[in-house]
C-alpha cells in the first residue's frame, strides 16, 4: 500500500515542479543590461526570451528565440525608437512597472500594467506576462503584437502587424496586416487607406455581401489559422488541424516582402523555419515591393524590379528606392515640347490607376496622340475605349502574364534633337579652347614674376657703382 501511495505522490510531486516551471517567475530585483552575464529572462524551456537583443551596433527590447538562426524576433517594444545603446538597463520600478533607461534618451516603459505588479513570467508560448498579487494577468505582450502571433494567440478586430523593413532591421516595414471590422483580414501597403484598390489580398469571408464583426484570427499550438466568429463558429480555416505539436513551435508573421506566413520550428532539431502556408501565391502581388516608376516582374523563384523605359535606378540593388529619368524633360513653357519625346509601350503590367484625366470613345492610337499633345500627360493606360492619362511618378507596378484585359501602359520617353549631339560637341570644344587659354594665362603670369624676381635679386647683388653700365650689359643692350 505504501508503494503505491509514494508513487503518486512523486506524480503529485513532479506535476508541481513542471507547473512551477512553466509559470517560472522574474525576480522583480533584476537588472538586466545588454553586455553583461543577464541580457534577458528565458522561458523555462529555454526557447523564448525575453530582454536585449542584438541587431547591428546597437540593442533592442523585445521577445525572441535565442537558440534559432538570427534570434528569430517575434515582439519588439518602440520598434521605430533608434537602437539602444550597450548601457541601457532594464528594471522593475517600485510600483511594478517595466522601466527601460539609456543614456541617449530619457528613460521609457516597456510596461505600464493596469495593476501593481506582484511577479512576472516568460512563458513557454512566447508571452511575456506580469501578474497582481492574485496572479491575475495585468499586462501582457500577446496584446500587442509586432509582426507576428504565435501559437494561443490571437489578431482581435481592428488590430494589425505590421512587417519589419528587413530580416535584420526590425523598425516598421512596407506592409501591413489587419484584421478588419468587416470580418476580413486583408493585406495593404502601409500608409494606404483600407480600400479594395489599394488591398493586395484578403480572406473573402464576406458572408453573402454582407459584413461579419468581431472576427478574430486565431494560431493554435498544433498550426491550426483560422478565422473565428461569434459565438464560436469556424469562418474560414487556411490550415488544417493535426500538425505536430511534439517540440514545435509555430508563428504567423507578415514578411518584409509583404507576404503573410506561418512557418514551423523544431526546437530539438534546430534546423531552419519551414514554410507551411502563405498568401499571396505570388510574390510580385504586394503593392510597393517595387519603388516609384519601376515594376515587379517574376523571375523562376526570385522577383526583380525593373525600371521603365528612359528610367534608370535611384540607387542600384535596392529596389525600394525606385527609379528616375534619365534623361531632362522639356518645360511646358517649350514652343512644340512634344517633339522631345516618344511614346513607348510597356506590355503585360499593371498599375495604380492615378489617373487626372480619362477620355472615352478612342482607339489606342488616339489614346497615344492625345498625351503626346497633352505636355501634362507623362503616361498614359489605354483599356477598351477608356484613355486614362497620367503624371509621373507610377506605382504598384506589376508584370502581369496571361491576361487579356488588363489595360495598356504607354510611357513618354525623351529622344534626341536634331543637331543635339553637334551642339555638345561644339560645347567640349569650347570647354577644352577655354581651357588651353587659361592655362597659357597662367604660364606666362608665373614666368614674368619669375624673371622680375630674378632682376630684383641682380640688382641687389651688383654694387652700385657702375650699376647702368652692368644692367644693360645683362640685358644685352
Amino acid at each position: 500500500m505504501a508503494a503505491p501511495v509514494f508513487f503518486l505522490l512523486l506524480l503529485a510531486f513532479l506535476f508541481i515542479t513542471a507547473t512551477s516551471q512553466a509559470q517560472k517567475n522574474i525576480s522583480l530585483s533584476d537588472t538586466l543590461t545588454p553586455t553583461t552575464s543577464k541580457p534577458f529572462w528565458l522561458s523555462s524551456s529555454g526557447a523564448f526570451a525575453f530582454g536585449f537583443y542584438n541587431r547591428g551596433d546597437g540593442y533592442y527590447v523585445g521577445v525572441f528565440l535565442p537558440g534559432t538562426p538570427n534570434k528569430t524576433v517575434v515582439w519588439t517594444h518602440n520598434r521605430d525608437d533608434p537602437p539602444l545603446p550597450s548601457n541601457s538597463s532594464l528594471h522593475f520600478d517600485s510600483s511594478g512597472r517595466l522601466v527601460l533607461q539609456s543614456a541617449q534618451a530619457q528613460d521609457t516603459y516597456v510596461a505600464s500594467p493596469s495593476g501593481k505588479t506582484a511577479s512576472a513570467s516568460m512563458l513557454d508560448s512566447g508571452n511575456f506576462v506580469l501578474y497582481n498579487s492574485n496572479q491575475d494577468v495585468i499586462w501582457q505582450s500577446f496584446d500587442t503584437p509586432t509582426d507576428t502571433i504565435l501559437g494561443g494567440q490571437r489578431l482581435s478586430a481592428s488590430q494589425e502587424l505590421h512587417s519589419s523593413a528587413s530580416v535584420t532591421d526590425p523598425s516598421t516595414g512596407l506592409f501591413l496586416a489587419i484584421m478588419q471590422q468587416d470580418g476580413v483580414l486583408a493585406l495593404y501597403p502601409d500608409g494606404t487607406p483600407f480600400a479594395a484598390e489599394y488591398g493586395y489580398w484578403d480572406s473573402q469571408t464576406h458572408e453573402n455581401g454582407t459584413n461579419v464583426t468581431n472576427v478574430t484570427l486565431h494560431l493554435e499550438d498544433d498550426g491550426f489559422l483560422y478565422l473565428l466568429k461569434p459565438p464560436g463558429v469556424y469562418l474560414k480555416n487556411f490550415t488544417s488541424q493535426g500538425l505536430s505539436k511534439e517540440d514545435m513551435i509555430y508563428r504567423a508573421t507578415i514578411d518584409p516582402d509583404g507576404l503573410l506566413r506561418l512557418y514551423s520550428y523544431n526546437i530539438t532539431r534546430k534546423d531552419d523555419w519551414s514554410v507551411e502556408w502563405s498568401e499571396p501565391d505570388d510574390r510580385c502581388k504586394p503593392k510597393g515591393i517595387c519603388g516609384l516608376n519601376m515594376f515587379c516582374a517574376n523571375m523562376d523563384q526570385n522577383t526583380q524590379c525593373l525600371c521603365l523605359p528612359g528610367f534608370a535606378p535611384v540607387r542600384n540593388g535596392n529596389g525600394t528606392a525606385g527609379c528616375e529619368r534619365n534623361f531632362t524633360a522639356e518645360s511646358c513653357k517649350t514652343v512644340d515640347s512634344s517633339s522631345s519625346y516618344n511614346i513607348q509601350l510597356v506590355p503585360n503590367t499593371t498599375w495604380e490607376n492615378a489617373s487626372y484625366s480619362t477620355l472615352t470613345s478612342l482607339t489606342s492610337e488616339e489614346c497615344v496622340a492625345a498625351c503626346r499633345q497633352d505636355c501634362n500627360c507623362e503616361a498614359v493606360t489605354y483599356s477598351g475605349l477608356s484613355c486614362s492619362k497620367q503624371r509621373l511618378p507610377l506605382r504598384f507596378g506589376r508584370r502581369v502574364v496571361g491576361e487579356d484585359s488588363i489595360p495598356l501602359l504607354y510611357i513618354k520617353v525623351g529622344v534626341a534633337q536634331p543637331g543635339e549631339k553637334h551642339r555638345h560637341c561644339r560645347r567640349d570644344i569650347l570647354i577644352a579652347v577655354a581651357s588651353s587659354i587659361a592655362f597659357a594665362i597662367v604660364v606666362v603670369a608665373v614666368s614674368a614674376i619669375i624673371v622680375h624676381k630674378n632682376r630684383v635679386w641682380v640688382y641687389k647683388m651688383l654694387p652700385k657703382e657702375g650699376f647702368l653700365k652692368t644692367i644693360r650689359a645683362y640685358c644685352g643692350s
